[in-house]
């Protein structure tokens, strides 16, 4: 049986690398616990303060952010912690300054062109600016986040996430909430939540003892663009791949219906958010690790026990969200439950994609990651296009799902080209298989069937735990007894 416990023991020859693997992830867990929990919170709020086509038009722009923060930055800070994680102080800083350098240049390009093209779109108003403001933010809360992941303070990373949550709760309870702001107030919030976390980042690392001038080398420039121009299109096609459906059913079908979908995403947003921590984690050991004994074994071990834990995490999700659907009095968010399941999957299978596609970054095969994310990505439009003109939203979830498939494939017969690794099938039909029941059981709607699998799904897990959940507490007791 594969669980945490064996992340925790299993180092193959690796251990002091493991016990630092985990430590990481809990950092990042226990830093970025309040965002998901942010989450959770302002998902009622969606229903009760927000119109379906308010949410729609908010879950657009950040659609839109996602499509071009790549662009805007060239993806710098890939290259940023593939190189910074083992540069010594001297590189490290030139590295880091080179980024920033080049950043500001395309920022500020950016921005100007972005504000003129909104202004022409939207109209010379509040609205259009704060819309500008929230998409060149992400770009440079993402960078900021990277450079401090290289610089190593990772508990500054994890805090900084507890400060931007903080801030945008506040926020939505002033602007959406007390003053009721609608759709402008969520965007004040969430750009006043990126500008405390970028300040955050920035400060509580000291990335200014790294940025300086003399630092900029136009050699360090050429390397670090070298491996990241290639990630530009692999991010763009990956977008294409997870959120072109938006986009799709936004320009398409409407800002109501996308509404709809953006709040049965919500839901998967928050397993997304979780595996997105741990996958930082993984893809710094799999590049610190790189090249010692036994490397392909503890890669192939990362995958299985990663993607176990998620999907036994969706076991327990899936029931706990259909017990909250039955509070939901909004007819349009209400009727959205039945595309919970899929778009979760979809997530799954997303994360898994992630999981095997850190092969092709420790190998410096950047290049090719870019044709799985280009095929998924021509599917996903492809099918969004022909089946959404034919059936509606349910054609664009269709072509999501296969997408996610296609890229999941892909990335692991391609990778193995790279790297002969493996990975347990069984476990992963077994685990795909359990998630369709669930799914059927828990759209049935019955309360008490809900909270019937809640409760065993929450039992059976908490059983194949029990090492890992023993191991914890004492760690936690022999802290305290100190």
């Amino acid at each position: 049986m594969s669980n945490i416990g064996s992340i925790v023991y299993g180092g193959i020859s690796l251990e002091h690398k493991t016990d630092n693997l985990v430590k990481k992830t809990l950092i990042y867990l226990a830093g970025n616990f309040s965002s998901k929990i942010f989450g959770f919170i302002i998902i009622p709020i969606y229903v009760t303060y927000l119109s379906a086509s308010q949410l729609g038009e908010y879950d657009f722009q950040q659609t839109i952010a996602g499509l071009l923060q790549p662009v805007i930055a060239l993806a710098i800070w890939e290259a940023v912690l593939r190189f910074g994680l083992k540069a010594e102080k001297k590189e490290l800083n030139q590295i880091i300054s080179t980024a920033a350098f080049i950043s500001c240049g395309t920022l500020s390009i950016a921005f100007i062109i972005m504000l003129g093209m909104y202004f022409n779109i939207y109209g010379t108003n509040i609205i259009s600016f704060l819309y500008v403001l929230m998409i060149i933010f992400m770009p440079i809360i993402t960078l900021l986040g990277y450079m401090t992941r290289a610089t190593r303070n990772t508990a500054v990373f994890a805090f900084s996430g507890v400060i931007s949550s903080f801030i945008n709760l506040l926020g939505i309870l002033v602007f959406v909430i007390w003053k009721d702001f609608g759709l402008m107030g969520m965007l004040l919030s969430t750009i006043a939540a990126n500008i405390c976390n970028a300040l955050s980042l920035f400060l509580g690392s000291k990335l200014y003892n790294y940025i300086s001038f003399r630092n900029f080398s136009r050699k360090q420039a050429i390397i670090l663009l070298t491996y990241s121009m290639p990630l530009i299109l692999n991010l763009v096609f990956g977008w294409f791949t997870s959120s072109f459906s938006r986009f799709y059913i936004n320009t398409t079908i409407g800002s109501t219906e996308n509404g709809i979908y953006a709040f049965a995403m919500k839901f998967s947003t928050i397993i997304l958010q979780i595996s997105s921590i741990v996958n930082m984690t993984m893809i710094e050991d799999a590049v610190e690790t790189a090249g010692a004994e036994n490397w392909t074994k503890r890669f192939e071990k990362n995958i299985v026990d990663v993607t176990n834990i998620f999907f036994r995490a969706a076991f327990i999700f899936l029931p706990l969200i259909g017990i909250y659907f039955h509070t939901v009095t909004n007819n349009d968010f209400s009727k959205s439950l039945v595309l919970v399941p899929i778009l979760m999957y979809s997530t799954l299978m997303n994360n898994a994609s992630t999981l095997i596609g850190n092969v092709f970054s420790v190998f410096n095969k950047t290049s090719r990651i870019f044709l799985t994310t280009l095929l998924s990505g021509f599917v996903n439009i492809l099918g969004a296009v022909a089946l959404g003109h034919l059936f509606g939203l349910w054609g664009i979830i269709i072509s999501q799902i296969l997408g996610s498939s296609v890229l999941f494939f892909t990335r692991y017969f391609y990778g193995r080209s790279i790297n002969r690794y493996e990975i347990d099938w069984k476990k992963m039909i077994i685990n795909s298989l359990l998630f369709l029941l669930v799914s059927l059981i828990v759209l049935t709607r019955n309360l008490w069937i809900q909270f019937i699998v809640f409760f065993i799904s929450s039992s059976s897990v908490c059983f194949l735990y029990k090492n890992w959940i023993k191991y914890e507490i004492n760690q936690i007791r022999n802290k305290l007894n100190r």
